[in-house]
């Protein structure tokens, strides 16, 4: 379960048209070209100096005008204001909304061609619903209500999910609840069932709510370890102090620990009722069965009154203030503006404006800043809340020691009044627009990410602001957005918060002896913990569906028998592609074979990173801004690196190879491959761009060195691996960094891209031979695959490290490095997962002594890495230790069931299925069998684990686990 931050460094983007035209037709022209009295112009001009109740006066004044002046026109003949006429969009093929008699509104979206459904429910209370005394209560039923309900038990719950293939998991926000489950499609009225039960049946069990406490206290304390938790927290409040979205999501220490059950459960009486919800089906579904499930298990339920305070919304700013702080480790200054929301007029045009704040290659703000000398310039992001009522756009700069904060808002200001005065360039809405075509096809793909990108849209804006999201877009102009910079920005009061470090915080240090690594994705941070946790894929029989139902449902989602080639070109690249010839989209996934080797044998840990963060600095004939305008162009999404916005995003982030993703709408394809090969073959990176992306990096390395659970990953991975070039950070670490010069980077960017260390893997609808003879055209040369990473070492002894950093949370790592047949590989990797499924339940569940544990077995060739975590509050450090560890110990295959057998061997598949629903998802495990020399991985992914039987759990389980020596890291 994860908490859900009011914006990213832009705004979520609530992709909607699920039938997509990728072929935009906007509208450049404005055909209204009304022009405003000189009355109204002059009264404009004065409504800016007056006091506010004043300038209220004077605005009605001149409505009045504007509503007098419109009738006058009309009756001499003239049409009326067109912002009055009626705008009709056009409801999408395979979309649907109804709302059933009780006042819940069903959102349904058709695509015939997934195997999987997606069911997303918001029940819309969050913290801005709280007081001082309920703060944290909707997080809080966010956990509960995973404990029982009136008709199962938790457990119940845990292997009905597991059996029926579920991913089932939840998110709470300021203003909505969120709680997504994807399945396959012949699992749907199960699905339906138990997410019924949770949202109006459960039991809230009083021997689960002390445990529950302690796990969302583990949580919070989980939160405050992360880098700039501080900062933002105080940022947070100084912005929004009295308002609703003053209080946190997760609630406080003192809140928690003094919520009792029965107000929770009078909480959840009153908030989670029918006609206060929002619920969306999308994938692969029959309609009318459907619909009449969702009468059954959601119509079913009486709706409830809703008296219901109203929000308070932040003060309107008829005057710039601001406020000052000492927080932190870090300086930072923040400009927010008043901003429209979900259903104002001018809320697309004022999107696609923040694009245009910091759009790649041009950014308005960005373009400023480089006016400031790099010693000086603090680097940029902003973020829009967009709440019922009232939004506010806020510009957020991370200061050097040298900045001085009062030049950013003239800055800011007179870079705004020259963009609103020269205007919006038409191809830079097209280039907008494309991009928000292709993440919506992306995540129509991937139904895990739709339950989380479209619930804010649905649930504050509506099922119709939703549906037509893409079509309001387009009918976007230049005229409006340089109007909306205008009235909303250009010459906007603000308030300005301040935050300077807290005395005694260390300054920028120069030269550093050595610092730490970031985590290697072993450990899922709080945010994205329970998002991520898919299960299973066995439809229909002892799930409660029907057969008929099961038939019915496989029979519409037969996956497409898909066509998969492999070559090895003259140029010594290899490349994996799968053929789906009615894909909208074409993925490519280049991967560079043994990232950590050529850091290793050529520079430092890092310098691969680098040059990923610096292609996109051009490449010959094409600078920076180029490339961007013709990524734009083409609507692609482009990564190069992980983002360090998504807590998750670290999974792909490891020492055995480096990637770029790239996603497009297929017509495009050929073209965007074809500059990839420009891009890798030709990149233009200078010194100058080297010296400023390392700064970048080493700054962003730093907030990493006080957590716990980074230092406990670094220093597992230094016992495990020894001197294996695995042991580096993928991503350096500042002392690393520090050692770099801007040869070895160009040497390292050689070595990397040269076509024998290149692995391309491609899905979409272009055929194997075609994407082949392009790739040979671009990237010509002689070579073989060159070979990869040298054989991991196998742990042959214990042993133990123990630091203590201070702070709220301590973590503890156990592993060890195996040597393991392929062939007994898939069985481990299964006992692993009960293993960490049973100890969750203990540890987690029952004991509550932490929000983060698990384990498991994973490898490539013929090691295995065996990893427990577990990260308990400082002060159980002792106890939680002692538990993961006898837990280890105690753990007795022989009483593994078949049951238990078949569920998590249903939960692995259900994981797999849905992480290759998109065409990123296939093109990524095409790569990774590659890189593990067999593709027959990929091919036989769905099935690995269909013979494996009891008894091979019991052989590998006496083999490799009791066995196998253990490494101990303990950190508080």
């Amino acid at each position: 379960m994860w908490m859900a931050a009011s914006s990213a460094a832009r705004p979520s983007n609530p992709r909607t048209s699920w039938a997509l035209s990728t072929e935009p037709k906007p509208a450049w022209t404005d055909t209204s070209d009304a022009k405003e009295s000189s009355v109204k112009k002059l009264l404009l001009v004065l409504v800016g100096g007056m006091p506010r109740g004043t300038a209220l006066i004077a605005l009605i004044a001149l409505s009045t005008l504007s509503t007098l002046g419109g009738g006058a026109e009309a009756r001499a003949g003239q049409y009326p204001d067109p912002d009055l006429a009626p705008v009709f969009h056009t409801l999408p093929e395979n979309v649907e909304v109804l709302t059933l008699e009780n006042g819940l509104e069903v959102i349904l979206m058709r695509n015939p061609s997934q195997p999987m459904v997606g069911v997303f429910t918001q029940v819309r209370v969050g913290s801005a619903r709280e007081d001082g005394r309920t703060s944290g209560m909707s997080h809080m039923l966010e956990h509960l209500l995973f404990n029982g309900s009136q008709k199962y038990t938790q457990e119940e719950q845990y292997a009905m999910a597991d059996r029926a293939g579920a991913y089932n998991n939840a998110n709470t926000t300021d203003f909505f609840t969120n709680f997504m489950m994807v399945l396959p499609s012949g699992a749907l009225r199960t699905g339906l069932e138990l997410q019924s039960e949770m949202l109006f049946h459960s039991t809230l069990p009083r021997d689960k709510f002390l445990k529950e406490k302690g796990i969302v206290l583990g949580e919070l304390v989980q939160a405050r370890d992360w880098p700039d938790y501080e900062t933002d927290e105080a940022l947070r409040r100084a912005l929004y102090r009295g308002t609703s979205l003053e209080l946190p999501t997760l609630g406080t220490r003192s809140t928690i620990e003094h919520m009792e059950r029965d107000d929770v459960y009078a909480f959840y009486k009153k908030w989670y009722v029918p006609n206060n919800m929002i619920m969306t089906v999308a994938g692969n579904f029959d309609r009318d069965r459907t619909v009449a499930w969702l009468e059954q298990y959601y119509g079913s339920i009486a709706p409830g009154s809703l008296e219901a305070p109203p929000l308070r919304p932040v003060a309107y700013l008829d005057a710039t203030t601001s406020i000052t702080r000492r927080v932190g480790e870090e300086r930072l200054l923040a400009l927010s503006f008043d901003a429209p929301t979900y259903g104002c007029p001018d809320f697309f045009a004022f999107l696609v404006m923040t694009h245009l704040l910091d759009l790649d290659g041009g950014g308005i703000i960005d373009t400023a800043l480089e006016e400031i000398p790099e010693e000086r310039r603090p680097d940029f992001s902003w973020s829009w809340e967009k709440a019922p009522g009232f939004g506010r756009l806020t510009l957020r700069f991370i200061l050097r020691e040298e900045s001085d904060p009062r030049v950013l808002y003239p800055l800011v200001q007179d870079a705004l009044d020259r963009a609103a005065r020269k205007g919006v360039r038409g191809e830079d809405i097209l280039g907008i627009v494309r991009m928000s075509e292709t993440e919506t096809l992306l995540e129509r793909e991937q139904l895990r990410m739709t339950g989380i990108y479209i619930a804010e849209p649905v649930a504050l804006g509506g099922a119709d602001f939703f549906i037509s999201y893409l079509e309001r877009l387009r009918a976007v102009t230049p005229k409006e957005v340089s109007r909306v910079m205008a009235n909303r920005l250009v010459s906007a009061p603000c308030l300005a918060v301040l935050m300077e470090k807290e005395q005694g915080a260390p300054a920028e240090e120069q030269d550093p002896a050595a610092a730490l690594g970031l985590p290697e994705g072993m450990d899922i941070p709080p945010a994205m913990l329970q998002a991520m946790r898919a299960r299973g894929m066995v439809p229909g029989g002892d799930d409660g569906t029907s057969p008929e139902e099961a038939d019915a449902a496989d029979d519409a989602a037969a996956p497409l028998v898909l066509t998969v080639d492999r070559s090895e070109l003259g140029n010594g690249a290899v490349l994996v592609s799968q053929t789906n010839q009615d894909s909208p989209l074409m993925a490519i996934h280049l991967a560079v074979r043994g990232r950590a080797l050529l850091d290793r044998d050529n520079a430092a840990a890092g310098a691969l990173d680098l040059v990923h963060r610096l292609l996109s600095e051009g490449y010959a004939g094409c600078d920076r801004a180029c490339l961007a305008r013709r990524l734009r162009e083409l609507g692609a999404v482009v990564k190069l690196v992980d983002d360090a916005r998504i807590p998750m995003d670290n999974y792909y982030t490891n020492g055995r190879f480096s990637f770029i993703r790239v996603e497009v709408a297929s017509q495009y394809g050929p073209e965007m491959l074809a500059m990839l090969m420009d891009e890798i073959g030709h990149a233009a990176f200078d010194e100058e761009a080297f010296e400023r992306v390392r700064e970048e990096r080493v700054g962003a390395l730093r907030k990493d060195e006080a957590s716990a659970r980074s230092l406990a990953n670094e220093k597992l991975d230094q016992l495990l691996y020894g001197d294996h070039p695995l042991v580096l950070p993928p991503e350096g670490d500042v002392a690393s960094l520090r050692s770099l010069d801007f040869s070895q980077v160009r040497q390292v960017y050689q070595r990397a891209f040269s076509p024998e260390n290149l692995i391309f893997s491609i899905v979409g609808p272009y055929p194997h031979e075609e994407l082949r003879r392009l790739i040979e055209e671009e990237l010509p040369g002689r070579g073989r695959p060159v070979a990869g990473l040298p054989a991991l070492p196998v742990t042959t002894a214990g042993a133990t490290f123990r630091e203590t950093l201070g702070g709220e949370l301590s973590a503890i790592r156990l592993g060890s490095l195996l040597a393991v047949p392929r062939e007994e590989a898939t069985a481990l990797q299964l006992l692993g997962a009960i293993l960490s499924d049973r100890m969750a339940m203990d540890l987690r569940e029952t004991r509550g002594l932490s929000y983060g544990v698990g384990a498991r077995f994973s490898g490539l060739g013929d090691r295995q890495e065996f990893v427990a975590w577990i990260n308990p509050p400082t002060e159980r450090v002792d106890e939680g230790l002692e538990a993961i560890k006898s837990f280890i110990r105690d753990f007795d295959a022989a009483s593994i069931t078949q049951e238990e057998l078949d569920t998590m061997r249903s939960a692995r598949k259900g994981r797999m299925m849905m992480r290759r629903l998109s065409s990123m998802g296939q093109a990524y495990y095409l790569a990774m069998a590659e890189l593990a020399g067999d593709i027959d991985i990929y091919l036989d992914a769905l099935t690995a684990y269909d013979g494996i039987t009891l008894e091979d759990l019991r052989v590998v389980d006496r083999k490799y686990r009791q066995a196998m020596p253990l490494v101990e890291v303990v950190i508080d």
